[in-house]
């Protein structure tokens, strides 16, 4: 097997990053529409096609989160990186967990959101967000990846 140069790895993770910057755009506006609704008590005054809306986005977003984590397994890294690689991988499998423990949260037919389920799905995301840049920023300090 040929041993992988640091810029092919850095080149792909770049690419997996910039598809979860994709994702994440993409759904924010969704999420903080749901959030303002949720935090001002107005959910149930949300038209059915917004909500409907919101979920169709949410969906979207696991789908492209799980590709992203599947392009991720694949992608191929350097000895010395191997161990920090894995590392993401289960971080980011996590994350798009609890991105579709989010969506299963909301209840379409009745227009509601198990709010116990939700929550603890956000605290989820944030701290395996705080885990998978941390980990990113370990693998960019690698010699040799940002040449």
């Amino acid at each position: 097997m040929k041993p992988v140069k640091p810029q092919q790895f850095a080149q792909g993770l770049q690419n997996f990053l910039n598809a979860i910057d994709d994702t994440n755009a993409k759904v924010a506006p969704f999420y903080s529409k749901l959030r303002t609704a949720l935090n001002d008590k107005t959910l149930s005054e949300m038209s059915d096609l917004d909500f409907k809306a919101i979920l169709a986005e949410f969906m979207d977003a696991n789908d492209g989160y799980q590709r992203a984590a599947d392009h991720l397994s694949t992608l191929a890294a350097p000895v010395q990186l191997l161990g920090l690689k894995s590392n993401l991988v289960d971080y980011f499998r996590a994350y798009v967990a609890a991105t579709k423990d989010m969506t299963a949260s909301l209840e379409t037919n009745s227009k509601t959101v198990d709010l116990k389920k939700f929550s603890r799905s956000e605290q989820d995301q944030d701290d395996l967000m705080q885990k998978i840049n941390h980990t990113v920023n370990r693998i960019l300090t690698v010699p040799g990846l940002r040449g």
